[in-house]
Formats: C-alpha cells, structure tokens, sequence
C-alpha cells in the first residue's frame, strides 16, 4: 500500500506495519479457532446498500436516534479494548472522534484509559459504557457509579462470556498489557479482578 489509507484493507495492512506484532494479533484476531470471526467478516461481506434511483437528494438526513439521544448516522464505535496500546491518546482520541461526528462511543470495560478522561476529552459527547460483571461485585458497582457521575447515557451488559475464549495468537505471544498502561476496572481495585 501506498499512500494514505481508503478502505479497511488498507488500515489492517498499515497497523501490521506499524504495531507490535502481539499488538496487531490481540486486535485481528479472535477466540480459539476463529471460526466465529469469520462468520462474522463473511456475514458483513454480504451485506448490501441498494440505492434508491430518481430521488430528491438535495437534503440529506441520516440521522436517528438511539435510546433517546440523537445521533448524526445509523454507526456508533462499539466497545474496543485497550485502544491506547495502538495509539497514546486510545480511547480519548476516539471520544473526541465520535463527538466530532455527532455519534456515540461505547467505552470497554478493558479500556486502557479512564471513564472519567473519556468524559473529559468529548464532555458534550455521547458516552456509554460495556460492563462485566466481575467477581468483585464492588468493581463492577464502582464502574457503573463512575460512568453515572460522569454523565454516561447507557450501560451495556455483557452477557456471552462466563469464561473468556482462548485466543490462540495472545497465548503464542504471550501477550501482556504493556507495563505504562492499565486496565479501566483495575484503576478500582488492588487485586486481579479477571480470575
């Protein structure tokens, strides 16, 4: 590739360029076999916009809304971890981005910058928050009153992972957060909250 990047394939092939290798393969990749991953790239590969001919486009709206709140288009940023490992600005960079366009941001409960510094970046923003319920009910109780404060519109439970799939790639790099940064609910508490 050369030149700025246009499409995704373009973005995948300059993040393999510019990130660590353990890096690049926690965000490419997915659990065990991948086989879920790639039903989904293949289920998304088929969907299809079908144009409307011979219609006023003068004004052009694609607004909706979502619980609520309005927002400039049908897309939002869902819940990505630990952005601040491809980028030093993370998930505050994205929250500034969402506002910019007049969409929402759902931050990851394994962000690697705080519900608060997100709030801050984009005050005006649309924000929620994906949740875990940890073991250490208190963390996750901690987490749901820090995003209320912080004027955090919804809370997204996840509920498909009693135990995190084996992601093969991580194993093999063994990969670990980098030492500079943490992870959001770690900033709550002392002790290991994933095990």
């Amino acid at each position: 590739m050369s030149g700025k990047p246009v499409c995704v394939g373009d973005f995948e092939q300059y993040a393999k360029r510019v990130l660590p290798k353990a890096v690049y393969d926690y965000y490419r990749s997915g659990a065990d076999n991948q086989q879920t991953l790639a039903d989904n790239v293949a289920a998304f590969s088929r969907l299809r916009l079908y144009p409307r001919m011979l219609r006023d486009v003068s004004v052009m709206d694609l607004s909706t809304s979502v619980f609520g709140q309005k927002i400039s288009m049908p897309i939002c940023v869902g819940a990505t971890a630990m952005q601040c490992m491809a980028h030093v600005d993370g998930e505050t960079a994205t929250a500034r981005a969402c506002r910019s366009l007049g969409t929402g941001m759902m931050l990851s409960s394994w962000a690697t910058s705080t519900i608060e510094e997100v709030a801050q970046a984009a005050p005006d923003g649309l924000h929620w928050l994906q949740l875990y319920i940890y073991k250490d009910r208190e963390v996750t109780r901690s987490l749901v009153q820090r995003a209320e404060r912080a004027g955090y519109k919804g809370i997204f439970v996840t509920v498909d992972t009693p135990l995190l799939g084996k992601r093969f790639d991580d194993v093999r790099n063994k990969f670990q957060l980098p030492p500079h940064l943490r992870y959001l609910p770690a900033c709550c508490s002392g002790k290991s909250i994933f095990r």
